[in-house]
């Protein structure tokens, strides 16, 4: 059976008509410019960027995060950053990346403030991103984790996700110089 690619104009027509997007305590939306604080706040606050894979980021690159502006799903890897938001405050952010538009894949990554972790913000944000990728056309959904990275892995596990593979010492992690190993936890819907 012949399966179609995810359109882009689809994608990013269906993904403009579901923002904001409202859970029973959150909202997802673009992030605006006026958003530059708390991103920096959560987003470089010490160990955060442990499970990223990165550096902490710079003024620029903080600035074209929260620049706004609508969302391009043109190519693999094109993704897209939404805010997190609860009770009018900035609290996170999720990412919808098209991993192959051929293979009709997406990946859902988050972050949260440390002061709002464990709130199951992470999974609410999560599982709406998760529905809104269906909704998009994802056949498999996946989130990309650093092991020790136990609690993204429940969320992802909550979110009815299971693992599909182990790659040890598969990176060098930018913000611990040390090598990580990675998971990858999926679902089809």
């Amino acid at each position: 059976m012949t399966v179609p690619a995810l359109e882009p104009a689809e994608l990013m027509r269906t993904l403009r008509g579901a923002l904001p997007l409202r859970t029973e305590r959150l909202v997802l939306r673009d992030l605006r410019p006026d958003d530059l604080d708390a991103v920096r706040r959560y987003r470089n606050a010490p160990g955060q960027r442990r499970w990223t894979y990165n550096r902490d980021q710079t003024e620029a690159e903080l600035m074209a995060w929260t620049a706004g502006g609508a969302a391009t799903f043109l190519r693999d890897g094109d993704a897209h950053q939404l805010g997190i938001e609860h009770d009018g405050a900035l609290v996170g952010d999720l990412m919808l990346r098209v991993t192959s538009l051929g293979s009709r894949q997406m990946e859902l990554g988050w972050m949260l403030a440390t002061d709002v972790q464990g709130r199951g913000f992470a999974t609410e944000a999560a599982r709406a991103a998760l529905d809104l990728a269906i909704r998009m056309g994802a056949h498999r959904v996946i989130a990309h984790l650093d092991e020790e990275n136990v609690a993204s892995r429940r969320v992802a596990e909550r979110l009815g996700m299971s693992l599909e593979g182990r790659f040890v010492d598969d990176e060098v992690n930018p913000a611990t110089g040390e090598l990580g190993t990675s998971l990858i936890l999926a679902l089809r819907p």
